[in-house]
């Protein structure tokens, strides 16, 4: 006697069931395929496309019928795809990962796998496309904004800078009047411009002048890059940029260089006479060719980039050194300026100190004035920082003085060595009104050393009352 449930009958049931579930499962993972937004594929041993689901289509751009039964190396000689992930499987039989270009225009990453039959060989490859081609896009869009958000920074900078500057510069004397002219008539023309100068005279507010008043200031921005103040080893990645991984350390996103920054503006080359010979070769080549090249990249990027560039060396003197290209000192110096040095303009001091008194006494809140001692000892002062070293006084002095006349002893010792303007006035009109002038210099400078009237009668040797009136008698005469 049987025992229920056994026999043919169930046996037969068992199968039915176990190919109901299988046929359920193969349902199921031939409907995840057919709409997985990935493209799949399934290749023989010699290439040959055997199963193909519909984004196949989408990434080959060719249709899956003209497809399945080739093989994957007619389709690549074809030029519907540049490599494929199977054909490197075949060749190592090991699971292999390629990036494609295919006709269709995208970019994929293809992941083969093998499938080994029981003599060893490769049966089957099973391959997973993805469709990254948004997603390059994407980076590509992010790396722009990326450019942007550093240029407009850099633009707002810039523009602060440049209004700061601009009311900085003093061009009363018949140097710099020339000077400004020359600045904005070559503006209109994009050429190169070399600023020659000591340290100090404001060589790099010209560079900015020019690129405010030419075109390139509607289409770009103007960079300023210092070669002296960043390390050699640095330089090059600052200028030319770099990719991703190019060095340890490097951001995973690679980095636009100035060069790539300034596209469509100005970039300012401060302190060119720093700059390493190595670097010179590739700077001179990405202003001829209006190419660079990022440190480990394999492509040479187009950029449309006005130079300017700066030194306060005799770059001619270095050439013949042989510490400076001569190539690239006349591909710099297509039209230079020269700015002379406060000592050879002093036309432009007493503006400067009223200027950059106004300035200090606004930021500080003060209420401070020269005496015209201060400001002829100054004016005779030979100012070998220049303008920088102009204004870093008048701050010390608006900040230091604990009065509101700025006399001479309020002054630094350097500036008190040299030697005394002359007390005795040429070219006499008459004896009477030299003998005020002399009178009211010699009041003046002993108001400057004494910090009393009673002191300085005392220094006069005069009674405190003659001291007030002859003080009277000069402000009515409009001589203080």
């Amino acid at each position: 006697m049987k025992t229920s449930g056994s026999g043919p009958g169930s046996d037969f049931e068992e199968l039915s069931k176990k190919v109901s579930q299988l046929e359920g499962l193969n349902r199921d993972l031939m409907a995840m395929i057919e709409n997985s937004y990935d493209a799949f594929a399934v290749a023989d041993g010699e290439s040959r496309l055997l199963l193909l689901n519909p984004a196949f289509e989408r990434v080959m751009g060719l249709k899956n019928a003209d497809m399945i039964g080739r093989k994957i190396t007619d389709l690549v000689s074809e030029g519907v795809t540049d490599t494929a992930a199977t054909i490197k499987v075949l060749e190592t039989g090991k699971p292999q990962t390629v990036m494609i270009n295919t006709m269709a225009g995208r970019q994929v990453l293809s992941t083969g796998v093998p499938v080994f039959h029981r003599d060893g060989k490769v049966f089957r490859v099973y391959c997973n496309l993805r469709d990254i081609t948004e997603l390059n896009q994407l980076k590509e869009k992010f790396e722009q904004s990326q450019m942007l958000i550093s240029k407009y920074l850099l633009e707002l900078h810039e523009v602060k800078q440049l209004q700061a500057m601009q009311s900085q510069f003093i061009a009363r004397s018949k140097e710099m009047k020339q000077i400004l002219e020359t600045a904005y008539r070559i503006a209109r023309v994009d050429i190169t411009v070399l600023i020659l100068g000591e340290s100090g005279v404001g060589k790099d507010l010209i560079a900015r002048i020019i690129h405010e008043a030419s075109p390139r200031k509607e289409t770009g921005t103007f960079v300023k890059i210092n070669c002296g103040a960043i390390p050699s080893e640095l330089l090059e990645s600052e200028l030319f940029g770099y990719e991703a991984g190019a060095f340890t350390g490097a951001s995973k996103e690679g980095k636009a260089g100035y060069f790539e920054i300034a596209d469509k503006g100005t970039l300012f080359l401060d302190e060119i006479g720093d700059l390493p010979l190595k670097l010179q070769v590739k700077l001179l080549s990405a202003i001829q060719d209006q190419e660079v090249m990022r440190i480990g990249g394999v492509r040479a990027k187009r950029v449309d980039v006005r130079i300017t560039a700066a030194t306060n060396q005799d770059l001619e003197k270095m050439v013949k050194a042989g510490k400076f290209r001569e190539d690239l000192f006349y591909r710099l110096n297509v039209v230079p300026i020269s700015i002379p040095p406060l000592r050879e303009r002093r036309d432009d001091i007493p503006f400067l100190l009223v200027h950059y008194l106004e300035r200090f006494n606004k930021k500080h809140s003060i209420q401070a004035r020269l005496s015209k001692e201060t400001v002829d000892r100054l004016c005779a002062y030979r100012w070998p920082g220049n303008v920088r070293e102009l204004a870093n006084l008048m701050e010390h002095l608006v900040v230091t003085s604990n009065e509101h006349v700025i006399h001479p002893r309020h002054l630094p010792q350097k500036y008190l060595s040299m030697q005394e303007p002359d007390e005795v006035p040429s070219g006499v009109k008459s004896l009477r009104e030299e003998v005020k002038k002399y009178e009211s210099k010699l009041i003046k400078k002993a108001l400057s050393q004494a910090g009393t009237l009673e002191e300085a009668a005392h220094r006069l040797g005069v009674s405190l009352s003659t001291l007030t009136r002859r003080l009277r008698m000069i402000r009515n005469d409009h001589q203080v």
